[in-house]
């Protein structure tokens, strides 16, 4: 990554943000509004985010693409921060600099904002989001008025984003795709798990596990999960292997773990589980979210916290009502019987997690609609999702969500039904190019009893009120 300018936000800024309509850009919007800099946006269309921007005291626009960067002239912007949908041209750097405004990326507008707290990033390839959540509504619950940037909105606190008061601990989602949490500087570094995914810009799961030793090396407290994310109860070696490197406080269901967890019960939208820290038993945990990876992020959330000063008798209090985060086994809705459940998963790891949770937690059929999201992964890692995907009971694959990436010749939704197949025979598994095609089929195959679990990081999750209004039409 191009080395990025430093931003002093110890003094009050004028910031403008390219892309303000993003998940990402328009939470670090809204913290820098509640540290008392004057923040304006511009995006090339009016998202969701735009009310609790407004709220906040952002000043938004739609302008066209071509002027993203040059409306910053007209707010007077000394510093001016671009989400990774909209890097500037060679003219938008030109004229930043003959402007004397300072032009950043995502990544480094973030690390100044944590360069003003105590900063704990919270990384991996599976489960940053919803750990990021259960650790700020445990610290939240406990009455220690976090800080915290999530990539979904915890949905006991309302909010993906607040600033909390001075002095605080920062809670912050890492996002390790690019690189750039390389570039947060946090106090406390963690890490769920060390999987493949975006091969595109790492190449190999060599080059992960290096990128999260500089992430952990970088730091002064670690915390790492040593669980293979793939298989239940069994030790990842490479995490394990990062854990002693950097002497970090280590998490899992294995006998090495220090804070070790046991006797994992799912059932229905609850887990519980038993904990022992150091060879002393301090639980039962519940949650209000189903899966043993949920287990293993809320012990995750527990060893964080306990190393801030939150004991985990008070930090096991404080999780009891939590309830997930958005898109994060989402319930949308149940009528007919059926559950209609919306998941962001979108790599084989995270789906096979979602899955395994699911079949464990006590509905009849787990139903599965599928939306693949990058031709690049679908062809990467097509042999993994299958195996995944074949836990289901029922498998419904669409196309693929391209997420600006031009198709691949031979590469489709088509190519995932067929990795089904490959791993189970016999799957019942089906092909609905598009979401209306999955509305179709489901309103004729889902039955009472049934889970509906719309899976992908895509657009799909605007199926699922079609899918909760279907199962209402017929029932009587």
């Amino acid at each position: 990554m191009a080395d990025q300018a430093q931003v002093d936000l110890s003094v009050q800024r004028v910031i403008h943000l390219v892309g303000i309509g993003g998940a990402g850009i328009s939470a670090i919007g809204i913290i820098l509004a509640a540290m008392g800099h004057q923040v304006t946006g511009s995006d090339v269309n009016e998202t969701g985010a735009w009310a609790k921007l407004q709220a906040a005291g952002v000043g938004v626009e739609v302008v066209p693409v071509g002027q993203l960067f040059a409306v910053a002239e007209h707010h007077g912007a000394e510093i001016v921060a671009y989400s990774t949908a909209f890097p500037p041209s060679e003219a938008d750097q030109r004229a930043a600099g003959s402007a004397g405004r300072v032009l950043v990326n995502r990544a480094a507008i973030l690390a100044a904002i944590c360069g003003t707290r105590r900063t704990v990033a919270v990384s991996g390839t599976h489960g940053k989001t919803s750990t990021t959540a259960l650790l700020a509504t445990l610290l939240e619950r406990a009455g220690e008025d976090p800080s915290f940037l999530v990539g979904a909105v915890p949905v006991g606190l309302g909010d993906a984003a607040r600033w909390g008061k001075p002095g605080g601990v920062f809670v912050v989602e890492a996002d390790e795709s690019d690189g750039s949490f390389l570039e947060l500087g946090a106090a406390t570094a963690v890490v769920t798990n060390v999987d493949e995914d975006h091969l595109d810009f790492w190449g190999s799961i060599d080059h992960i596990e290096s990128a999260f030793d500089r992430f952990l090396g970088a730091a002064t407290n670690r915390v790492v999960c040593i669980d293979d994310p793939r298989v239940d109860a069994a030790v990842d070696e490479r995490a394990l292997r990062l854990a002693v490197a950097h002497d970090a406080v280590t998490v899992g269901e294995s006998p090495p773990a220090r804070y070790r967890i046991h006797h994992v019960e799912i059932d229905r939208l609850t887990t519980r589980f038993g904990l022992v820290v150091d060879g002393v038993e301090v639980g039962p945990v519940a949650i209000g979210t189903p899966g043993r990876h949920h287990a293993r992020n809320a012990a995750v959330a527990l060893a964080v916290a306990d190393g801030l000063g939150v004991s985990v008798e008070r930090g096991i209090k404080a999780l009891a009502g939590y309830v997930g985060a958005a898109r994060r086994f989402e319930v949308v809705g149940e009528a007919g019987g059926v559950t209609v459940v919306d998941d962001y998963a979108h790599n084989p790891g995270k789906v096979r997690a979602l899955v395994a949770s699911a079949k464990e937690a006590g509905w009849k059929r787990v139903v599965v609609i599928f939306q693949p999201h990058r031709y690049t992964r679908t062809r990467d890692q097509g042999a993994d999702f299958g195996a995944a995907l074949a836990l289901a009971d029922v498998v419904a694959i669409t196309g693929v969500y391209g997420a600006g990436e031009p198709p691949i010749p031979g590469i489709s939704g088509r190519t995932l039904v067929g990795a089904v197949l490959d791993r189970r025979p016999w799957a019942e598994v089906v092909w609905v190019p598009t979401l209306d095609d999955a509305a179709a089929w489901a309103a004729q195959a889902l039955r009472p009893g049934d889970l509906c679990l719309t899976v992908g990081a895509g657009d799909i999750s605007g199926l699922c009120p079609r899918l909760v209004a279907a199962q209402l039409a017929r029932t009587p």
